[in-house]
């Protein structure tokens, strides 16, 4: 008798554990599921709250990428066409944030990028734009912008956008000085020319 009440005390304990453990994976899945409705909710309504690219907006970011597929980057343009969502005004995220100077934006971890009017207009050609684009495609890869600046920057002449062919355009000086305020490191070679660590062109020095 005492054997047999022993067997069922275990067999309620073992019910109990069991039910205890579905109890706990159902919580985690709910959890789970909560979580990802959250994060979609979120992304639609970065969607919702900004307008799509024009068509003839979208051809020239067609050419940018093939210009950079041309040029190596095959990561980034892996990531532009296949990953990114192109958006033509901010959304109610990026509108809390004032801007000045810019060409694109993006949204991490949701892979959108707002391309703004400078990017069509105060890039010089398509190799700007290119420029633009390896440096958003740096951020849909988590890279800060201390990041992002400085690997376009050790980069920009595998995508032909140097001193010699852009160093005037007001968009090589304003990426220029972005570069040195976010990655001072890079400009601390006086043997090249503007102390720039990463240029091939050797600096003239006066005699004394």
């Amino acid at each position: 008798m005492f054997v047999g009440n022993k067997l069922k005390i275990n067999k309620i304990k073992s019910l109990d554990t069991r039910v205890e453990k579905q109890s706990f994976l159902k919580l985690i899945l709910n959890n789970l599921a909560v979580a990802a409705l959250t994060v979609i909710i979120f992304y639609l309504s970065l969607l919702i709250t900004s307008t799509p690219i024009e068509s003839y907006n979208q051809e020239t970011i067609d050419r940018a990428i093939a210009l950079l597929e041309a040029k190596g980057f095959d990561r980034e343009v892996f990531l532009l066409r296949r990953v990114a969502t192109f958006r033509g005004s901010d959304n109610w995220l990026n509108a809390l944030t004032e801007k000045e100077n810019a060409y694109a934006g993006t949204n991490f971890p949701f892979a959108i990028i707002t391309l703004y009017p400078d990017f069509y207009t105060k890039a010089q050609d398509d190799t700007e734009r290119a420029m633009v684009l390896l440096h958003e495609a740096q951020h849909l890869q988590s890279n800060d912008e201390t990041g992002s600046y400085e690997y376009v920057w050790r980069n920009r002449q595998k995508l032909g956008w140097t001193l010699l062919s852009h160093g005037t355009t007001p968009t090589f000086v304003t990426v220029e000085l972005q570069t040195r305020e976010n990655n001072p490191y890079l400009f601390t070679c006086p043997a090249r020319l503007w102390d720039d660590c990463t240029e091939n062109l050797q600096a003239r020095r006066a005699n004394p």
